[in-house]
């Protein structure tokens, strides 16, 4: 496109023109002829008989000049997009050469002169022109139809303003919708208006008009995130000084000034999703202190670009205008109206999206009326209307089935949790009620290695800060639920599609639990697919909350789907996920685990199995001795066909039972190879972890040798404490590597502790453990020396872990050894054994760490077993004295002290 461009000049601080620099320019209509083909781009030239011989500015003009009324013979004309020089450019270039003395219309004489486009342009370059960021009209679109992720969103981030304006209600009428059938127009607020329209209204606080101007009508405001933004400065002031009373101060003037709430929104977009929901919308507000309200008209079709091309945003007008209050606007005489209509193509309401959005605004509000992590003191309820529909359904789906679990948990800013679990079976399931719970259960152990400061052994705090949990949770199963009347099934259905845990931020919704079951935030359904037996989404009912005063660094994305996943969500992540993995989910298995041992669902042990299918087999023998089976006078063989046939099928039958007694035999091996091989398998697992860590900074050291010019005295001792540690984890795996076939050997009990002593040598030093053993103490036994091995390498391990939740100077281990009642005892100085996972402290699958493998204790108890020994918490009367942690004690009292043959030594 050709380009229209002038020279102006024009003097910077005194001028004999009527000039305004940036705005308007003044000249003599010898000049007019200039002026007369639009747009026009231009630079500002000061001359040096007055200025400084300088170009300094760069404009547009986009209207015709007008006459000067006051001085014949001028004109003014108005300049749009003004941008000064950084640096102004002078006349002549480097070279002493005028820079438009190649132009055929440069003279200096004339002030109003062409000058060519590239040359413009690159004097605005050389005078570093200072440009700036400019709204499209578009960005309306992008506001409204693309940041706001549904219509349904859209609803739900309007009634969250009327939240922020400290209403108590917020009404959402749908009427007058074209798919849905008609009603007479007396039905509706508004019949004049093109269909679907959409009423929010509030008793809110109003807007002003220097609210509507500055705030409403300006994207990304800063009038909420200004107040987020003071928040989180004074908070890490007040913890960097230790004066949170400051701070609890701050914050109550700012609730007392909006009404005693902290905003929720704070990206200052929400309102643009009056733009997704309609093609015009109608804005009436009031505030208390005036007897009129203002109408603020908006035709969302003016902001796209039309046959001129793209508009910048400032240059599409709307109307603020005001009229007398056109609806009741309560005690508090305040309040905003949002009338939506036109539609908008691609979307229409219909009953199901209309039900799904009731149940949505619904669950808006925490189902806790005062919760105990919230800072909302004032009552909000939403609500929708649609004439069309009716009345919908507020049928709560979970009143008529008490959750078999429930859980209330506070967790404060240090990662501490304390909570109650109830247990409440349900009138068909003969069990006993429970209640259990801990005042000080620290959810970090769960997770050591993530929440291990980057120097030092000290757990740090999680950063999300402190919040509140309640979940309910269902086995989704008879005789727990009956799924064959058709409220069962619905219930059912019911968890499947809304089932989770949702997030409520000072008593409002802003993550909805179905929301967070198909982003599987916490991870769970991934979990479940893998291990059946575990609880997923479809399995609960939560709600986590939390407020704008304790979790500061919990912010919403910017779609309204969702937290920023930054290190305050990973930390909620984490601490969520270990609570329902270890404390919740530990009872869960467990008492479903009761239920079938109590009821003869399921039998697990092949030995009972094997004894059942003898016990079968004599009783058949007996029938067929001592019964007339072809007569059979009590009818208790008519399922057997024939009378003839019938001597052949209890044969049948007790070899069939035979044959199972040897695949038992089968499965029974099988399972007994597993379990050796698991054992293997965890400890090759801990020993590649820590192979590649050594191999790691192995690599590091060896390739800072080559490098350095001189030799690293220290780095090579690296390197040799690099190479004893891979040496021990070597050592320690090779009397593990054929536990199954490994011949049993006699050999006093202190030859393994002392091997896994050596081995873990290196471990336990870096960890600053200190291990005492009573070495004086020592007794034969007969067994599996690699079993052993494994054995104290479990308990190593896990005392190993939970040291690493005290202080360095406190962690202890200590193994006493009884030769007179033949039994060894592991103690440590950790924090000792939670209630939750005692009653399953032995069985496979249990555990308190993430992620859980809870096969440690079972495979110690396992290898005990099998050489007639046992394993078990220890008693009162073992505990070793001073030691507060965990304290496990093998029993060799029955073991033989060498090999047997024939039963006989």
């Amino acid at each position: 496109m050709q380009r229209n461009c002038l020279v102006l000049t024009q003097l910077r601080k005194t001028s004999d023109y009527n000039d305004f620099v940036g705005r308007f320019y003044h000249f003599p209509d010898k000049y007019l002829g200039q002026f007369k083909k639009l747009p026009i781009e231009f630079i500002y030239y000061e001359g040096t008989e007055y200025g400084e011989g300088v170009f300094f500015g760069y404009g547009k003009i986009t209207s015709q000049p007008t006459k000067d009324k006051r001085e014949t013979g001028h004109y003014f004309v108005e300049i749009t997009d003004y941008k000064p020089f950084v640096e102004p450019v002078s006349l002549k270039d480097g070279t002493g050469k005028i820079r438009e003395s190649a132009s055929p219309h440069y003279n200096a004489q004339n002030a109003v002169r062409k000058i060519d486009g590239e040359l413009l342009d690159e004097i605005c370059l050389d005078g570093k022109i200072r440009l700036n960021f400019k709204a499209d009209a578009h960005l309306i679109r992008v506001l409204g139809e693309q940041l706001i992720a549904s219509e349904k969103v859209g609803i739900l981030e309007l009634i969250k303003n009327a939240y922020d304006a400290a209403a108590s209600y917020c009404r959402v009428r749908i009427e007058n919708v074209p798919s849905l059938l008609a009603l007479d127009k007396s039905e509706y607020l508004f019949p004049e208006l093109p269909g679907p329209v959409i009423v929010i209204e509030d008793d809110g606080c109003g807007m002003t008009r220097d609210i509507i101007e500055n705030g409403w009508l300006r994207p990304a405001s800063t009038f909420k995130t200004a107040v987020k933004q003071n928040i989180k400065q004074e908070h890490a002031k007040a913890v960097a000084q230790g004066k949170l009373g400051a701070y609890n101060k701050l914050i109550a003037e700012i609730k007392k000034e909006r009404g005693g709430r902290i905003p929720l929104g704070e990206k200052g977009v929400g309102r643009f999703a009056s733009h997704r929901l309609g093609r015009r919308l109608s804005l009436k507000t009031k505030v208390s202190e005036l007897d009129y309200e203002y109408v603020l008209d908006v035709d969302w079709e003016k902001f796209e670009a039309g046959d001129e091309g793209a508009k910048d945003l400032e240059s599409v007008g709307i109307s603020l205008s005001r009229q007398k209050p056109s609806r009741d606007y309560g005690k508090k005489g305040s309040g905003t109206q949002l009338v939506i209509y036109g539609g908008r193509d691609g979307f229409s309401w219909d009953a199901e999206t209309l039900d799904d959005l009731h149940r949505s605004i619904i669950s808006l509000n925490s189902p806790n009326p005062t919760p105990k992590n919230t800072n909302s003191e004032l009552g909000f309820k939403a609500f929708l209307e649609c004439p069309q529909i009716g009345a919908f359904s507020n049928d709560n789906a979970t009143a008529n089935f008490t959750p078999t679990f429930s859980f209330d948990g506070l967790v404060d800013e240090n990662g501490i949790l304390e909570y109650t679990l109830k247990f409440q079976p349900p009138k068909s399931v003969p069990m006993p009620e429970e209640t259990t719970g801990e005042k000080k259960f620290d959810i970090r152990k769960a997770r050591l290695d993530y929440w291990k400061q980057a120097s030092g052994d000290q757990l740090r705090m999680p950063e999300c800060g402190a919040f509140y949990l309640h979940i309910d949770v269902w086995y989704r199963r008879t005789p727990w639920i009956s799924s064959a009347g058709p409220d069962g099934k619905a219930f059912i259905d019911y968890l499947t599609n809304f089932g989770g845990i949702s997030i409520f931020r000072d008593g409002i919704n802003i993550f909805p639990a179905e929301w967070g079951a198909e982003t599987d935030w916490l991870n769970l359904s991934k979990r479940h697919i893998r291990q059946g037996f575990r609880m997923s989404y479809y399995n609960m009912i939560g709600n986590l909350e939390i407020n704008q005063v304790n979790n500061i660094d919990l912010v919403d994305k910017t779609n309204r789907e969702g937290l920023i996943e930054n290190r305050a969500l990973k930390d909620l992540t984490e601490l969520v996920h270990s609570i329902i993995s270890t404390v919740i989910e530990t009872k869960f298995i467990g008492k479903r685990d009761e239920h079938n041992d109590l009821t003869g669902e399921v039998i697990r042990d092949p030995k009972v199995l094997k004894d059942y299918a003898r016990q079968g087999v004599s009783l058949i023998s007996e029938i067929k001795g001592k019964y007339p089976v072809e007569e059979d006078p009590f009818k208790i063989l008519d399922s057997f066909g024939k009378r003839s046939e019938r001597g052949e099928k209890l044969v049948n039958l007790s070899n069939s039972l035979k044959n199972l007694q040897k695949s038992i035999d089968l499965i029974q091996e099988a399972q007994d190879l597993l379990t050796e091989q698991a054992g293997y398998g965890m400890a090759v697992a801990v020993s590649v972890h820590e192979i590649a860590k050594i191999a790691s900074n192995f690599y590091a050291g060896v390739s800072h040798l080559l490098k350095a010019e001189k030799p690293d005295v220290e780095k090579l001792k690296n390197l040799k404490e690099a190479s004893a540690s891979l040496q021990s984890e070597l050592k320690r795996l090779s009397p593990l590597r054929a536990i199954k076939n490994e011949a049993q050997i006699e050999f006093g009990i202190i030859k393994p502790i002392s091997y896994v002593v050596e081995v873990f040598r290196s471990k336990l030093e870096k960890a600053g453990i200190v291990v005492e053993v009573n070495g004086t103490e020592n007794f034969q036994t007969y067994g599996r020396y690699g079993a052993l091995i494994q054995i104290f390498s479990n308990l190593f391990d896990n005392s190993c872990y939970w040291l690493g939740m005290v202080s360095r100077k406190n962690r202890k281990l200590k193994i006493r050894i009884d030769s007179h009642h033949k039994t060894v005892t592991i103690a440590d100085s950790g924090p000792g054994i939670d209630e939750v996972i005692l009653p399953y402290l032995f069985q496979p699958g249990y555990s308190l760490r993430v992620p859980p493998s809870g096969l440690g204790l079972y495979i110690c108890k396992y290898y005990m077993q099998s050489m007639k020994g046992d394993v078990y918490l220890t008693t009162n009367r073992e505990k070793i004295a001073g030691m507060g942690g965990a304290q496990i004690t093998l029993d060799f009292s029955a073991v033989p002290t060498e090999r047997l043959v024939g039963g006989k030594k």
